[in-house]
């Protein structure tokens, strides 16, 4: 599912009836078409000029409709204001999100909009959840023909949440990783048009957010320029760079080669990216000029191919699904397994590690094998889970008792930035580079993301980031374990004061939240997400949840202990 649909559907049943009203009403009906490089996430309507004798509340709520959809210079948006105040408007600047549900108010002199901000998108796409009050003064006067006109527009656009998730394309921009073998993702918000290809291709170029960058490959010669991005109708993108493409190492190209398909691929309607720089065309290094993610699976950051069972634990035994899709039927795969209360399989479903003892120790075995081993004891061992590479992580609930393993031996680990308080739940993002960590404080909870880096026998953990969650009505929330639900995304549970729990899906930029249930499971304690397979939850009174739908959570089993999904 992409990341605006479920915002979306929360936001139309809001505010449609509310935006309705504060549309122009005058003149001709225009029809609008998507344009040629975004994709429509809701329903559009094309801006329309200001009418003849508009108020000044009218001027007001036709500008700030304008400014929600995208067009070539914002030509129409230009209309609503004074000659001087259109010279030196900069709408590429950046984007400024109000809350839904707050027009603009008519005073004798002007009109103002006084609203919640919760985010902005900066002029290269990158979206930061913010807070605080809005008050834009639009500074009304009348010009030579006696019309309303604005003399004192925001910097940039400044849009409501609906008109954002409408009017703005989420994309995941791609970059090479310094540590990881794999790109990384980077979410960008590009407005819906025909610009939108070309922004992405361009930000694939400029280079990764500041957050993200310690972690990227080097750039591009900066000579290196995105000239066009042409989408045909097949669907085939076509990139054309121009400058100083000759001076891209082979190896370089190949990399940037595949940062522009992936990124490319993030639009619904591109199915194959081509490159041509200065009139050649490149290739991937097996020849071929028409390419797919496909093209570069081993970069692939979240890697959904094979076989991911889920596993539980239930009377002593160890089990796996029969089949992916079989949720009825599981295979014994180890008879007298550990007590553990949490559990984690291994890529490739060759090696478990679990929790054991009341939270004091970590055991790890092979699967199908009789036997286990322990790797360390203490307090507050949270549950484990191991990395792509191998690496099994054993985070507890002091950052200073977390441990890494390879192989069995202990790496050394250096983790700061993670604000104080008592960790609850820890995950790795599929692709190794991010790390998300719910921290107690008292009697509140919150949610961020640290950089993570891996030497030869090292780890780095630093860079707290944290994740704003005020996109919903959470009141006195606390949050229980966090997941992974696709490359940018995270999956909360959380529960709240009658100890009703859920699921929140949250970007991980913060830009988009919803709770997707379930509406009628009590007592959730854990919960399990991988990209690409349904999450999973498991009560307190041992059964096991199955997602299967907005609020519709299946039980699959009951008397689980434990589950897991590989990887």
């Amino acid at each position: 599912m992409r990341r605006t649909e479920r915002l979306v559907g929360l936001l139309a049943v809001l505010v449609l009836t509310a935006s309705c009203a504060t549309v122009p009403t005058s003149g001709p009906v225009e029809h609008h078409q998507p344009q040629q490089g975004g994709a429509s996430n809701g329903v559009q309507v094309a801006p329309l000029p200001p009418a003849v004798g508009a108020t000044q509340l009218l001027v007001v709520e036709g500008f700030l409709h304008a400014m929600g959809t995208y067009e070539d210079g914002y030509r129409v948006a230009r209309q609503y204001l004074t000659t001087e105040a259109a010279n030196r408007w900069h709408p590429e600047s950046g984007v400024q999100v109000y809350a839904d549900g707050y027009p603009p108010a008519e005073t004798e002199q002007t009109a103002v909009l006084i609203a919640p901000v919760t985010g902005a998108v900066d002029a290269t796409g990158v979206y930061r959840a913010t807070g605080g009050q809005l008050r834009q003064d639009f500074g009304l006067v009348k010009d030579d023909e006696g019309q309303w006109r604005i003399s004192n527009p925001p910097e940039g656009l400044l849009v409501s949440r609906y008109l954002f998730a409408t009017g703005f394309e989420p994309v995941e921009v791609y970059f090479g990783s310094t540590g990881t073998d794999v790109l990384l993702p980077d979410p960008r918000y590009f407005p819906v048009g025909e610009s939108a290809l070309t922004r992405a291709a361009n930000a694939v170029l400029e280079g990764p957010s500041p957050w993200l960058a310690p972690l990227t490959a080097a750039r591009p010669s900066p000579g290196v320029v995105v000239d066009s991005v042409v989408l045909h109708s097949s669907g085939s993108a076509m990139v054309y760079l121009g400058g100083e493409t000759s001076t891209v190492t082979a190896e370089r190209r190949e990399l940037l080669l595949a940062e522009l398909v992936f990124t490319l691929g993030s639009f619904d309607q591109v199915r194959t990216v081509q490159v041509n720089a200065n009139g050649a065309a490149w290739t991937n290094k097996v020849g071929r000029s028409e390419l797919t993610p496909q093209s570069f699976s081993d970069l692939d950051p979240v890697d959904v191919a094979g076989d991911r069972p889920a596993y539980v634990v239930r009377a002593d035994k160890l089990q796996r699904q029969l089949s992916q899709g079989n949720w009825v039927d599981f295979v014994e795969v180890q008879a007298g397994f550990a007590k553990v209360g949490e559990l984690a399989i291994a890529r490739g479903s060759r090696q478990w590690a679990g929790v054991t003892d009341a939270s004091t120790k970590l055991v790890a075995g092979t699967v199908a094998e009789k036997g286990s081993r322990v790797l360390r004891e203490g307090s507050g061992l949270l549950r484990p889970f191991y990395s792509r590479t191998g690496d099994l992580w054993s985070p507890a609930a002091a950052v200073a008792d977390w441990l890494i393993f390879h192989d069995g031996s202990e790496l050394k680990l250096r983790v700061k930035g993670v604000p104080k308080g008592r960790v609850v739940a820890a995950k790795l993002a599929a692709d190794g580079s991010r790390l998300a960590v719910v921290v107690a404080h008292g009697t509140t909870t919150s949610v961020g993301l640290l950089r993570v880096r891996r030497g030869t026998n090292s780890v780095v953990v630093e860079g707290w980031q944290a994740i704003n969650l005020n996109l919903l009505p959470l009141n006195s929330v606390t949050l229980l374990d966090v997941g992974w639900e696709s490359a940018t995304e995270l999956a909360l549970l959380r529960t709240d004061v009658d100890r009703q729990t859920s699921v929140i899906v949250v970007s991980q930029d913060g830009a988009q939240l919803s709770d997707i249930g379930p509406s009628d499971a009590t007592g959730l304690r854990s919960l399990l997400v991988v990209p690409g397979r349904p999450a999973m939850s498991v009560s307190a009174g041992g059964g096991l949840y199955r997602f299967d739908g907005e609020f519709n959570w299946m039980i699959s089993s009951s008397g689980v202990s434990a589950a897991a999904y590989p990887g």
